[in-house]
């Protein structure tokens, strides 16, 4: 009797391995999983002999930048660890991305479930220590300069009568992370009076929404303002103005937050249809 169970639970085991090994591709299920104020959502996940990826997609609900590093991440497959190779992802405020998660191997279209451990998440606020800049004169005596860890070069400028538009192109060299807001800056002018950019931030304009800089990075920031009232006192082509920075800069340590485990199930019904 004993004989005859160990022989029906090898059966057993030995038919649940080739009926995984039938399939030329195996799909899993789509899974999310909310870590905090940041959901992973896996789709399209699927395996064959040598590879599995999936579609990683990260939606920031916060206020703060997100960054992803998958690197620190990991594969937990039968046992054995594996880490991602992808770059880092960077979420924008209320904003979501997503990165192919692959990796390559042998024997894949066997496994039916599998973990994936997220690690490497950290979060960077846009409320930092703000970095009191000079006013910088239009026209400029001079085209650049520094402002804590920044440092900035005037690579445009158009000053007309009923339009003024000026481009900065950035660097940050500091080591914690440094924050851009250009909607910001204000331009003041004869009159005393301060005036907000006319380049407010929009999804459709990446040039005036926050930008994060780690050491090294650079971006360019645009300025705009249009005709004000008042004649001759507020041509802009004629009159010296002055760009009042505000909290145009800051600066914020990179938070590295708690991580979490997605575990990847086989999806039998997809998997049957999509193979035949």
């Amino acid at each position: 009797m004993k004989k005859q169970i160990i022989t029906l639970v090898a059966t057993a085991m030995f038919c649940g391995v080739t009926y995984a090994q039938k399939f030329q591709k195996l799909y899993y299920k789509d899974v999310t999983k909310e870590i905090g104020d940041v959901s992973f959502k896996v789709d399209n996940a699927v395996s064959t002999d040598g590879e599995t990826k999936f579609k990683l997609k990260i939606t920031n609900k916060s206020a703060n930048f997100i960054i992803y590093k998958p690197t620190e991440s990991k594969f937990v497959i039968n046992g054995k660890e594996s880490k991602p190779s992808e770059k880092n992802i960077i979420i924008n405020p209320n904003a979501s991305t997503f990165v192919t998660i692959n990796l390559k191997g042998t024997g894949y279209n066997e496994v039916k479930n599998y973990s994936y451990v997220i690690d490497g998440l950290y979060s960077v606020s846009t409320s930092g220590d703000v970095v009191k800049t000079d006013n910088f004169k239009l026209p400029p005596a001079k085209n650049d300069f520094k402002t804590g860890d920044f440092t900035c070069t005037m690579t445009g400028l158009v000053k007309e009568t009923d339009k003024t538009e000026v481009k900065f192109k950035c660097a940050y060299n500091g080591n914690k992370v440094g924050i851009i807001n250009g909607s910001k800056a204000s331009i003041k002018m004869p009159d005393g009076n301060e005036y907000a950019n006319a380049k407010k931030p929009g999804l459709l304009d990446s040039k005036t929404r926050e930008v994060m800089l780690m050491k090294g990075d650079e971006e360019t920031v645009t300025l705009k303002w249009d005709r004000f009232e008042g004649g001759k006192k507020m041509d802009m082509q004629k009159v010296i103005m002055e760009i009042v920075w505000n909290e145009t800069f800051s600066e914020s340590p990179l938070v590295k937050e708690k991580g979490d485990t997605i575990e990847l199930e086989f999806d039998e019904a997809v998997t049957t249809a999509k193979n035949k």
